[in-house]
């Protein structure tokens, strides 16, 4: 359940019609991931009303690809398996000469 919890429900235009509302309801989805598609607006709604108030719910505004964008940027991966590894991210990409970032 703190995994489910963890998803964010976001608003992703024409493509809700297309993919099901999967992103609009991904928090019902991974609560109730047996539920049909044309079920989840209206359990997305109890679950809004019933976990909103304890702060439980998550709900982002952020337009689907300026979150991708963000989180391509920030969010942290390691590149392998061998050896000591540190967390990067695209920010720690070298971006070429003159950039005034250190190249490995």
């Amino acid at each position: 359940v703190k995994g489910a919890l963890s998803t964010i429900d976001r608003p992703y235009g024409i493509f809700d019609f297309f993919h099901h509302k999967i992103g609009s309801t991904h928090v019902a989805h991974h609560l109730f991931h047996e539920m049909p598609f044309y079920r989840a607006d209206e359990a997305t709604a109890a679950l809004k009303a019933y976990l909103g108030p304890m702060g439980l719910y998550n709900y982002d505004p952020t337009p689907w690809y300026m979150a991708m964008w963000r989180i391509a940027k920030t969010c942290h991966y390691v590149e392998g398996i061998e050896g000591i590894q540190y967390y990067r991210s695209l920010e720690d990409v070298p971006r070429g000469r003159g950039s005034g970032k250190k190249m490995d």
